[in-house]
C-alpha cells in the first residue's frame, strides 16, 4: 500500500467511525417505527387476529419458547444443518473457483454449469430428495451445498483475477511451485473477496434449511413454524419466524465483523461488500 492510499484509507475509516452515532440512531428509528406499524395493522382489523398477531404477543409467545428445550434444539438443528452444507460448499468452491479462475480453459469448460447452477433453485429438488436421503441433516446439508456452492465459486474468482498481474509473473519468473503459488499468493490476495461469498452464502445457508425444513418436514425451525401455524397458534409462529430473522441477522453480523478483523490489512476494493 502506497503513503496515498494509506492516508486515505485512515481517511475513510474515521468517516465511518463518524458516521457510526446518526447510522445506529437511524435504525433504531427505523426499527421502532417497523414495531409501531406492525402494531397498529394488527389492532386496525385490517387482517384476521389469527393472520397477524400483535408484537406484544409475538414477544410473549417468544419469551415463553426461549425457556424450553424444543426451542434450542431446533435452532441447534436449523443452524447445524446450515453450518454443514456450507462447509462442504466452501471447500469445493474456493478450489473450483481458483482451479477456474487461473486457467481459461477450466473457466470456459464450467461456464454454463456455474452459471446454470447460480440460477437453479435448490428447494426444487426437496421432493427428490427427500426420497433419496430422507429428512435429516443429509437434506438440509446437500440442499444447502447446492444452493451456495456456486456463489463460492463467482466470489472466488472474482477474488483471484483481481491479483495484479505483475505479482502472478514475479511468482512464475521464480518458478514457484503452483501449491506455494496459491497457498502464498492467491489465497491471500482473493481472501476478502472469498470472504464475502462465505458471508453472503451463509446468510442463504440459513434461509435454505429453513425452507426446507418448513417443505419437508425436517426438524429445526421451520418445522416449528409449520406445526405452529398447522395448530392454530399464530403467535408462536411468528415467534419462530422472529427467530428465524435474528438468525440471518445474527449469522451475516458476525461474519462481516470476522471478515473485517482478517482483512483488516487490505485497503476497500470497489466492488466488494
Amino acid at each position: 500500500m502506497t503513503w496515498t492510499q494509506t492516508i486515505r484509507a485512515s481517511a475513510a475509516a474515521d468517516n465511518r467511525r463518524r458516521a457510526v452515532p446518526a447510522i445506529a440512531l437511524w435504525r433504531a428509528v427505523v426499527f421502532v417505527g417497523g414495531i409501531a406499524l406492525w402494531a397498529a395493522i394488527s389492532a386496525s382489523d385490517l387482517f384476521p387476529a389469527g393472520l397477524l398477531p400483535s408484537p406484544a404477543a409475538v414477544a410473549v409467545a417468544l419469551g415463553e419458547q426461549i425457556v424450553t428445550a424444543q426451542y434450542w434444539e431446533a435452532l441447534g438443528l436449523t443452524l447445524w444443518g446450515a453450518a454443514v452444507g456450507l462447509a462442504a460448499a466452501a471447500v469445493v468452491g474456493i478450489a473450483i473457483g481458483i482451479l477456474t479462475a487461473a486457467s481459461s480453459a477450466a473457466e470456459l469448460s464450467m461456464r454454463f454449469l456455474i452459471d446454470f447452477g447460480r440460477a437453479f433453485p435448490a428447494v426444487a429438488l426437496i421432493a427428490v430428495m427427500v426420497l433419496i436421503l430422507g429428512r435429516g441433516i443429509e437434506l438440509k446439508a446437500t440442499l444447502v451445498f447446492v444452493a451456495v456452492v456456486f456463489l463460492i465459486i463467482v466470489q472466488t474468482q472474482q477474488g483471484v483475477r483481481r491479483i495484479p498481474p505483475s505479482i502472478l509473473e514475479t511468482a512464475r519468473a521464480f518458478r514457484t511451485p503452483r501449491g506455494l503459488l496459491v497457498r502464498r499468493v492467491m489465497l491471500p490476495s482473493a481472501a476478502p473477496s472469498i470472504l464475502t461469498g462465505l458471508r453472503l452464502g451463509a446468510s442463504v445457508a440459513v434461509l435454505v434449511a429453513i425452507s426446507t425444513e418448513v417443505l419437508s418436514g425436517s426438524a429445526g425451525i421451520g418445522n416449528q413454524i409449520t406445526d405452529a401455524q398447522l395448530g392454530a397458534n399464530p403467535p408462536v409462529a411468528y415467534a419462530y419466524i422472529v427467530t428465524a430473522g435474528l438468525l440471518g441477522f445474527g449469522v451475516n453480523a458476525g461474519l462481516e465483523r470476522l471478515q473485517s478483523a482478517i482483512v483488516r490489512w487490505r485497503p476497500p476494493v470497489k466492488g466488494e461488500d
